[in-house]
């Protein structure tokens, strides 16, 4: 993969000035990247690794794909990388690695792990004190690092603070204040902003109108990945029905029984998202931040917005944080969307345009 082809072209100025301190021996024994989910973090460190490994890189400093190092990191045997994931299966790049074999001796789970447990760790440690295979960089890749659990993160710690030579640590967080700050604070952090939306949008090509990408980006918190994968599911329309069933409650139609009813049926984390994206999209109108915004979503900002108090907009925002908290806890969707249209029309609702 070369720099200019990377999938996610906004991170090809990265990933130079990455590889430049790498071939001038400045790179810091251990990185943290931070950035938001769908925005390329992944692809970013699987093509930097590929470079780093490649044993004959291009002229312009990228893998060739075709050397022995290439072709064994391709089948995830190359003896010089590891990487820690909870659950090597669900890994979105990475995926020949194998498991650990702390991990191989537990296959009999009939839960997927959602941590890195110490186990993991210590066989790390181990695999640490051996010398390298080839005389270069050891990698090691830790995704995502705030998965680590507290005993593992501990004794990560330990390595981090006397890092064996010739070792790379490579933490992928999009939580990082979950990670020790003793942690965090002996990583060299790369953050990954979004990109700009026009940039985006080129990427994404010309088969949708502005109009769709910026919706799609909209309801993806920016993330060009998952608006890519909205767009390409043909299920743009589903995302904005929750809209425009709120438009109807604000000016006084449809009815709060029925949305509830309707809203049950949905992924609880993927309406919360929606709707939480919505809501920074009304706020913003308020503000008069994003005029793109009254084209993209037209009828449904303008009736919301002159017809909402903002004050009750926060606090609905507040109340979809504590459903956000209560991810991982069963809970009755009916009553809690019940509860969610209440607080909408009690204090988001101006009274003219209630019935």
């Amino acid at each position: 993969m070369t720099v200019e082809s990377a999938e996610y072209p906004w991170n090809g100025g990265l990933l130079r000035r990455m590889q430049a301190l790498h071939s001038s021996g400045q790179l810091p024994h251990a990185l943290l990247l931070v950035g938001p989910p769908g925005i390329g973090k992944e692809e970013f460190l699987q093509a930097w690794v590929s470079m780093l490994v490649c044993s004959s890189p291009t002229a312009a400093g990228a893998a060739c794909g075709q050397c022995s190092h290439c072709r064994q990191h391709a089948s995830g045997s190359y003896p010089d990388c590891m990487v820690l994931s909870p659950e090597p299966d669900l890994r979105r790049v990475f995926e020949s690695y194998p498991p650990q074999r702390c991990q191989v001796r537990e296959r009999s789970r009939k839960t997927a792990r959602t941590v890195i447990t110490i186990d993991q760790i210590r066989e790390l440690i181990d695999k640490l004190t051996q010398s390298s295979h080839y005389g270069g960089l050891k990698i090691v890749i830790i995704m995502p690092a705030d998965a680590l659990n507290k005993e593992a993160a501990n004794a990560l710690l330990k390595v981090l603070e006397e890092p064996p030579e010739d070792t790379l640590l490579l933490l992928l967080s999009e939580r990082p204040l979950n990670l020790l700050a003793t942690i965090r604070s002996r990583c060299q952090r790369i953050d990954f902003p979004a990109p700009p939306i026009t940039e985006v949008i080129e990427w994404l090509g010309d088969e949708y109108s502005r109009d769709e990408c910026e919706r799609a980006l909209i309801f993806t918190n920016g993330a060009p990945r998952h608006a890519q994968d909205l767009l390409t599911s043909g299920e743009l329309q589903k995302w904005l029905q929750p809209i425009e069933q709120l438009t109807a409650l604000a000016a006084g139609q449809g009815s709060l029984l029925q949305i509830a009813g309707d809203w049950e049926k949905h992924d609880r984390a993927w309406l919360t998202g929606i709707i939480q994206g919505w809501l920074r999209t009304l706020v913003g109108s308020y503000a008069g931040l994003r005029e793109a915004d009254e084209k993209v979503f037209g009828n449904n900002l303008r009736v919301q917005r002159d017809r909402l108090h903002l004050a009750g907009v926060f606090e609905l925002t507040r109340l979809l944080d504590g459903y956000v908290a209560t991810q991982g806890i069963p809970l009755n969707n009916r009553l809690m969307w019940e509860a969610f249209l209440l607080s909408w029309q009690s204090k988001c609702l101006k009274k003219k345009a209630q019935k």
